[in-house]
This record gives structure tokens, C-alpha cells and sequence, in this order.
């Protein structure tokens, strides 16, 4: 993968390197119970499993999402990428409508204890490496997007250091 920057969208509206770095965190929400059998037991119920999403940064301008309407679904493109890994050469990505189509799957090999970039071809949805020698396993990636429902920006201006920190949490439809 690129060393650019590759920004965080939000509603179309791309987050500026001028926003700050932007970190960001994946954690899953709602649909499920931890319950006890009579001896105590555990098991866990789950009826539907959903993504929180949670950004941040802190540069000298707030992204400018102000005019977004937050009373319904906005799309968010993601930065933190998620993977897939295994010793296989092929591997079946989520749907093209869950990954960011300005970039491209990519993959690494570990050769020797050491990870390298690999050819990635995609044929809609599977993803087929092209294998160093001596690759024994293998890391795909990709960056997702999700429709979600949030709030906005919470922000926070320091006038003294002409710093905006800001955060979004943002939570899959």
C-alpha cells in the first residue's frame, strides 16, 4: 500500500490532513446477552451484531461536516483497515458495496519472518494472491465503509495552541 494519506469521508466530505491525523477505533455493539444456565454455565445469545465506529484527531482546522444532515444515514469511509488471514492464495472479501472503491484490497506475505507486499487480483469479491517464494502465510486488507447513523462532531477548540480536537462515534446501520 501507498504511504499517502488517505483521508476519512464522511457524507461525501473527505476529513483534511489540516483536520489532524486520524485515529480510529472498530468495536461491536448491541444484539447480544451473556446468560447463566441453572449450574452456571454461560452462554451467549446473539440475535444481530453491528460496528461502532469511533474517530478522532486534533490538527489546527475542524473538519468541516457542519452542513452534513445527521437525521439520517451518512456513509463513512473508512481508514483503519480490517483483514483477513490464513496460508490459502484465494480469499472471499466482504461485498465490493462494504469496502471504500478509491482503494484497491492489498496483501502481505511472510517470507522468513517477514512481511512483504504480494500482488493482490481481484475477480469481483475474491481476492487471488500472487505468491513470493517461500511465503508460508498471508494478510489481506482492505479499507471498509459503512451507512451509519451519528450524532456529528463532537468538538473542542484550544485557543492557546490554535489546536481543534475533535471526535465522531458513529454507529453501523
Amino acid at each position: 500500500m501507498s504511504q499517502h494519506i488517505i483521508p476519512m469521508v464522511l457524507g461525501g466530505v473527505p476529513i483534511t490532513p489540516h483536520s489532524g491525523p486520524v485515529r480510529m477505533r472498530y468495536e461491536p455493539f448491541g444484539g447480544s446477552a451473556e446468560l447463566r444456565m441453572a449450574d452456571g454455565t454461560g452462554i451467549k445469545q446473539t440475535h444481530w451484531r453491528k460496528t461502532r465506529i469511533l474517530a478522532s484527531g486534533s490538527g489546527p482546522l475542524e473538519p468541516a461536516l457542519e452542513h452534513l444532515d445527521y437525521s439520517g444515514p451518512l456513509e463513512l469511509w473508512c481508514v483503519k483497515p480490517l483483514a483477513i488471514s490464513g496460508t490459502a492464495l484465494q480469499y472471499q472479501l466482504p461485498a465490493a458495496a462494504s469496502r471504500r472503491p478509491d482503494v484497491a484490497p492489498w496483501a502481505w506475505a511472510e517470507v522468513a519472518g517477514r512481511w512483504q507486499d504480494v500482488a493482490v487480483a481481484m475477480d469481483g469479491d475474491l481476492a487471488t494472491l500472487t505468491p513470493p517464494p517461500g511465503a508460508g502465510r498471508y494478510q489481506v486488507f482492505w479499507l471498509p465503509r459503512y451507512s451509519v447513523l451519528t450524532d456529528g462532531l463532537v468538538t473542542d477548540w484550544d485557543e492557546s495552541q490554535q489546536r481543534c480536537d475533535w471526535s465522531l462515534e458513529a454507529r453501523e446501520r
